[in-house]
């Protein structure tokens, strides 16, 4: 049981980024790895010696900082990247569409449908071809937001659509009748009349 979630609301669909949105960390990663790993090879001590003889009281300072700068790198763009989209995820529920990113840090991005105008699919060539896209809320205060790299746009964005027209459908029967406000008209009417006196009636009669 989701504690975030509100009475009554249930999930539709739970997702991830799509994980195209990887291969240019997972590209840079593998590069960086190999070019630690050359480096290493030219400080072996018969690699180094030969392009370094008078200072080999330098190679192991050089082989702690060739492997520091790689860790560092690594840490602070693949494999950060790939730790944020393996904590973030596109939850459909029975009222909105929501965004949660993080482990220890949680931040949630809440789309309420109810508050939507309409919705919109957009998808740029690299994305079509994997099948994922941008998810446009056009919300009824103005404003548009949107859900980057949803995978599997299409049904995505069709269940989408499905919870959204039910949410709308909902409110139409919830609103009031249009004798509800007649009602409320006469009875107000009727409550001027009976607290009116004899005169002020005569007088009304007159004026009418």
């Amino acid at each position: 049981m989701r504690k975030w979630l509100a009475d009554g609301e249930q999930v539709q669909l739970v997702c991830r980024p799509h994980s195209r949105i990887l291969v240019w960390p997972i590209t840079v990663g593998l590069v960086l790895v190999m070019a630690a790993s050359a480096g290493l090879a030219k400080l072996q001590p018969a690699q180094f010696y030969a392009w370094a003889p008078d200072v080999p009281q330098l190679r192991q300072p050089a082989i702690v900082l060739l492997l520091t700068a790689a860790v560092l790198l690594l840490v602070g763009y693949p494999l950060r990247r790939v730790v944020r989209w393996a904590n973030t995820s596109y939850v459909l529920t029975s009222q909105r569409v929501v965004v949660r990113r993080g482990r220890l840090r949680r931040q949630q991005e809440d789309y309420y449908l109810a508050r939507v105008e309409s919705l919109d699919m957009r998808q740029r060539l690299r994305q079509r071809v994997v099948g994922a896209g941008d998810l446009q809320f056009h919300l009824v205060a103005g404003g548009v937001r949107t859900v980057h790299d949803v995978p599997h746009i299409q049904e995505f964005r069709n269940h989408t659509h499905r919870v959204w027209t039910q949410l709308l459908r909902a409110s139409f029967q919830q609103a009031p009748g249009a004798g509800y406000y007649a009602d409320e008209v006469g009875s107000d009417e009727d409550g001027m009349r009976r607290h009116l006196t004899g005169k002020e009636l005569r007088r009304l009669g007159r004026d009418n």
